[in-house]
């Protein structure tokens, strides 16, 4: 997730781990997005993404501050994650949080006046925030996606993890971590990148096409929805690279998302980059992050060159409702299986290969939407107080 604001709101360092050395915080993974729980003000129970992409530690909703007596200091703009949309956050001092088992931290945050997130509909569970480099920026970060933990090293007490992990070097600007790769176009051309490894997204890879005269849309992609931001749903292409080379190691037909900046609604010379690096290749490694020392230590798991997957149907389906347990259809792509069926925007889902939806969720349902090609999906909406079925079977779309 990108969050961009220019100031500076941070305070200093503060000890947050349990013996002096580190501390491990559990996670859970929904949608490729990494979820913590945190404590705020010594009671309240909060889910944020773990967000390398945002530097400050932002809330969605003003209840829960407005609600604990917060003075707010001012008034800010922010730009979300396609960096056109001016939204506005109150900035929060000396708000206590801590994560996981860590310690209290307290620190200055971010809350939005009005909430536009849309991430909740996006993976099925409550997400009430980011939780940005302002937390963690100035430790050694460890995500280990297999075993879903981070753990936070204090940088005087972290020793190098090993010659199983090579070192590469990294810029940090505002707080946030940049890599160099490599991706070869259709063309046949070459072209190092300046990309963010930004947690909060739940992509492979995003390139802004308009960055770079070499960053031509592919003619076979399709547009549609890339996933979801501050300011609500992303749209762009999705399509593949031929190459990508990230850390000494080179991916073939990446599956990728292109997105046009508008340059009318923001000043680009800050952006510091060409595209962004999401969870969906940063799982593929076990890695550290050492923001005061400009490194990164990576080891490639098992299945690093696993075939990247993405939906074979054409739907992108949200969750809504209280619960957030009522499954509805809000994009559908053109000349896809799922448009040939009949499919329409708006329709409910109420059955999913036969099965009641009680029994899905959106990250079961997206996961049969990723199955090989040729697989028969089926299923049964609500539309207008009628209920129709309908088949159709999975294939690549570009």
């Amino acid at each position: 997730m990108i969050l961009t604001f220019s100031g500076n709101i941070q305070g200093q360092v503060q000890d947050i781990t349990e013996d002096g050395k580190s501390v491990k915080i559990p996670f859970q993974k929904y949608n490729d997005f990494i979820i913590v729980e945190a404590v705020l003000f010594g009671n309240l129970r909060l889910n944020l993404i773990f967000d390398t992409g945002a530097e400050h530690t932002l809330l969605f909703n003003r209840i829960y501050t407005d609600l604990m007596g917060v003075e707010y200091d001012r008034r800010i703009p922010v730009y979300g994650a396609d960096l056109s949309r001016e939204l506005h956050a109150l900035i929060a001092r000396n708000v206590r949080i801590r994560v996981g088992p860590s310690k209290t931290k307290q620190l200055s945050i971010l809350v939005l006046e009005d909430d536009y997130s849309v991430i909740d509909q996006l993976i099925g569970v409550p997400v009430h925030g980011l939780l940005g480099s302002s937390f963690f920026g100035d430790h050694v970060v460890e995500i280990n996606y297999r075993r879903k933990y981070i753990e936070l090293h204090r940088v005087f007490e972290f020793e190098h993890p090993g010659e199983n992990f090579r070192t590469f070097e990294i810029e940090v600007l505002n707080g946030k971590p940049y890599v160099r790769g490599t991706i070869l176009t259709a063309e046949g051309v070459r072209r190092e990148l300046d990309l963010l490894l930004d947690t909060g997204a739940d992509l492979p890879l995003l390139l802004h096409a308009n960055m770079d005269t070499v960053l031509n849309i592919p003619e076979t992609a399709i547009s549609g929805k890339l996933g979801a931001g501050l300011g609500g749903y992303l749209e762009g292409f999705l399509g593949r690279s031929p190459g990508f080379e990230l850390w000494g190691h080179s991916f073939d037909n990446i599956v990728t998302s292109y997105q046009d900046l508008d340059s009318l609604m923001r000043d680009f010379r800050d952006l510091n980059r060409q595209g962004i690096v999401g969870n969906q290749m940063l799982s593929r490694f076990h890695f550290f992050i050492n923001y005061p020392g400009r490194t990164v230590y990576i080891r490639p798991e098992r299945g690093v060159d696993v075939p990247f997957e993405y939906d074979k149907s054409g739907l992108f389906l949200i969750a809504a409702g209280p619960a957030l347990n009522r499954y509805y259809i809000s994009h559908i792509v053109k000349g896809s299986p799922a448009d040939e069926a009949g499919l329409k925007r708006g329709d409910r889902i109420v059955a999913f290969q036969r099965w009641p939806v009680d029994f899905h969720n959106l990250r079961t349902m997206n996961r049969r939407l990723m199955s090989r090609e040729g697989k028969n999906i089926r299923i049964r909406v609500e539309r207008e107080d009628e209920r129709k079925t309908f088949s159709f079977r999975l294939r690549e779309l570009f």
